[in-house]
């Protein structure tokens, strides 16, 4: 089960269109779940850019913003984590 930390800053979350959906976003999602994940994101959701930000600050793995995260690294480059 994904444990996600609600910090008050990130209100935006109640706007994603991906609320209420959190299994299908994590590390654990099939290769299905997270394309289907990122064409939600890409195609339905208001706060891209809070969810980009929100993902790199907390080093999220899993999709958000239509991106799949690993580690904290964007899938393919890995020279993006440097932090």
């Amino acid at each position: 089960m994904l444990t996600v930390i609600v910090d008050p800053n990130d209100r935006w979350m109640d706007r994603a269109a991906c609320s209420g959906q959190a299994g299908a976003y994590d590390e654990t999602a099939t290769r299905f779940e997270q394309r289907k994940a990122r064409e939600l994101c890409l195609t339905s959701c208001p706060v891209l850019n809070e969810c980009y930000e929100w993902a790199r600050r907390t080093r999220y793995t899993g999709t958000a913003a239509g991106i799949t995260f690993l580690d904290g690294r964007r899938r393919g480059h890995p020279e993006s984590a440097a932090s």
